[in-house]
């Protein structure tokens, strides 16, 4: 009773039932939408009388707010743990404020929606900042128990101070099922925010933020069911990025993210004015379906629009980058009825864009789908072909063409089917670009190609070199340098008599070329550059980079006698080695009449048909190899 002895007995009287004002903030219950809280009410049997008793005590409560206040939160800052919970997220003195408003309010003795309100958004902000539950009802203890001490130190004052304690009792009853409720309430938002996270990321990709391949069989399995019953037509649309993995390979997943991003924005911008859903299926594959259409014209201009802004030029690293797009279309119910046949057939007709040239967009036939079935089985087939060593090479004579003599041989890859017979590169090699299988055959061929000029090398000659295709997909793989030299130790040859052929594609990087091609001359492999004139040449790269000899492709050559600008671009390149000091070969060479263009505009160096064919090992040995060693014997003698 000591705290409370400053207290006369006119304050008491001032505490008395006779002296609560009678208006709106009487003491009572005004619940009549809460039926939970009423019933909790009911549990404890708080009622009307307690709620009497209860603001009764409030001037006393009032009196003594700060120390009421502190009990609640001296037990909380007690534990370095919770205490380090309040303090990184508010103010201590903020949240006394807010309960010390509270706890005043508690003792007016009224309970009603507003008091229930406020109540539990208190509960909610120390359940969010993350005050756990258990230390939270430990907290209403010694703040129950502080009540109740004042309570009791009425004693001789108050006749009623049992009834008084039962009462604040019941109102932390209360308060204590008001602040669990409301802990459940926000733990149970917060699992289903939590939820919805997961959900949206099971269902979406994190890079562009569209809908991911499980979103996308879910939607167009109810689209296909919708148009079921509908007796409607819709679109599957497949797109695919040409060179992208170019540009992943050359600048670097960073720069490719990027580009993803953009491409799936220029998609979005395609689509307006029409009801599409866009899904990325991984990589760069896209996914569109596309309904309420008012003919199928409406899907083929759809694919068109997506065409043109695709190819606009994209910006990354202050170069302007050109990619294409191959889409594949395939109508439901024309094309298929079910999930995978449309998925299927569209993908069919992405294929076949590809194979005539990309950059473009094709519907699905039945013809495309006996060619699909084709490919899988050719992929099952070229893994095979790995494993059981039934790919070959054949070598093509490069010639100095005056003098007809052999000066190198370009190593081609063959591949023997066991009942499709020798298939050219052109149709398997793109294939193996796609699944990745052409890091094996290109090792592959290095090591075979080495190998083989090797001992020719030790079977008396000649001493040439051997030019490798090197696809842009080894080109950019991380450990190309290292490989490339264990295969030249492997196999004994030496680094002069190697020449790689690379694409004017693969320099889309300068930076990241020229260490690599750097790295290649500076132990001694040649350089050649393969299919000049045909990509975005760019002419500062050949003045920076360690190209030893620059290739003329064969689609200048073809026409060469009687186009007029294949004649200027070929007499242009070779005029423009010349400066740079580099060597000029011409591939594709079929006709005297091209050589003869060739030799009279000083290109000393050829290779095609018109003089040889590719040849399997043996037969370039037995048709200029041994012939050459015979006239070396002789001259020797």
């Amino acid at each position: 009773m000591d705290h409370f002895s400053h207290l006369s007995q006119n304050d008491c009287h001032s505490c008395s039932k006779s002296s609560i004002p009678q208006n709106d903030d009487s003491p009572g219950i005004s619940l009549k939408g809460n039926p939970e809280v009423l019933a909790q009410m009911n549990m404890i049997n708080l009622t009307q009388k307690d709620l009497e008793l209860i603001a009764e005590l409030r001037p006393v409560v009032v009196a003594q707010i700060e120390q009421i206040t502190a009990s609640f939160y001296e037990s909380i800052l007690h534990v370095d743990s919770l205490k380090e919970i309040i303090t990184s997220h508010t103010t201590v003195n903020h949240l006394r404020q807010t309960l010390s408003h509270h706890l005043m309010e508690m003792f007016n003795g009224r309970i009603d929606e507003a008091f229930i309100e406020k109540r539990m958004r208190i509960a909610t902000v120390h359940k969010k900042i993350g005050l756990p539950s258990k230390w939270y009802m430990g907290a209403f203890q010694n703040l129950l128990s502080t009540l109740l001490r004042i309570v009791d130190g009425l004693q001789g004052i108050r006749p009623d101070c049992s009834a008084l304690a039962q009462a604040v009792t019941k109102l932390l009853s209360l308060e204590q099922q008001l602040v669990l409720e409301a802990y459940e309430i926000q733990t149970r938002m917060e699992e289903q925010r939590s939820k919805a996270i997961i959900e949206y990321h099971a269902l979406h990709d994190d890079l562009t933020g569209l809908p991911n391949r499980r979103m996308l069989h879910q939607t167009l399995q109810k689209t296909i069911e919708q148009s079921a019953e509908d007796d409607s037509r819709f679109a599957v649309l497949v797109v695919d990025i040409d060179r992208f993995k170019l540009i992943n390979d050359s600048l670097g997943h960073t720069y490719g993210d990027r580009f993803l991003q953009e491409v799936s924005n220029r998609i979005r911008k395609s689509t307006e004015g029409f009801d599409v859903t866009i899904a990325r299926m991984g990589g760069d594959e896209f996914t569109l379906i596309c309904k309420n259409v008012s003919s199928d014209r409406n899907f083929t201009e759809l694919a068109e629009q997506a065409v043109k802004e695709i190819e606009v030029p994209y910006r990354l690293q202050s170069i302007d980058y050109y990619v294409s797009a191959s889409i594949g279309i395939a109508i439901y119910p024309d094309h298929g009825t079910t999930v995978e046949e449309l998925l299927k057939n569209a993908d069919a007709a992405m294929y076949e864009v590809k194979k005539n040239g990309k950059n473009g967009y094709q519907l699905f036939s039945n013809e495309l789908d006996n060619q699909l079935l084709l490919r899988f089985e050719m992929e099952s087939d070229l893994r095979k072909a790995i494993k059981e060593n039934e790919l070959t090479l054949h070598y093509q004579p490069q010639v100095q063409a005056l003098s007809n003599e052999v000066i190198g041989v370009e190593a081609l890859v063959r591949w023997n089917h066991p009942t499709k017979g020798m298939l050219s590169p052109g149709l398997f090699i793109p294939l193996a670009e796609e699944t990745g299988l052409i890091y094996d055959i290109g090792t592959w061929a290095l090591r075979e190609a080495c190998r083989q000029m090797k001992e020719w090398h030790d079977a008396g000659g000649p001493l040439i070199p051997v030019s490798v295709n090197l696809s842009s997909r080894q080109f950019h793989q991380a450990n190309l340098v290292e490989s490339i030299r264990d295969i030249l130790e492997e196999t004994g040859l030496e680094a002069k008599y190697l020449e790689l052929e690379i694409t004017e594609s693969m320099m889309m990087d300068p930076d990241l070329s020229t260490e690599i091609l750097n790295k290649l001359n500076d132990f001694g492999v040649r350089i050649s550059l393969d299919d000049f004139g045909t990509g975005y040449s760019s002419l500062s790269y050949l003045k920076q980079l360690p190209i030893h000899r620059l290739k003329i492709d064969r689609s200048f050559i073809t026409d060469i006698t009687q186009n007029a600008s294949d004649q200027a671009i070929v007499a242009t390149i070779i005029a423009m080695a010349k400066h740079l000091n580099m060597e000029v070969i011409a591939e594709g060479i079929e006709t005297q009449g091209q050589l003869d263009f060739l030799t009279e505009n000083a290109c000393k160096e050829i290779q095609g048909y018109y003089f040889s064919r590719p040849l399997p090992a043996t037969e370039v040995e037995e048709t200029f190899f041994v012939p050459y060693r015979q006239s070396r014997s002789i001259l020797r003698e």
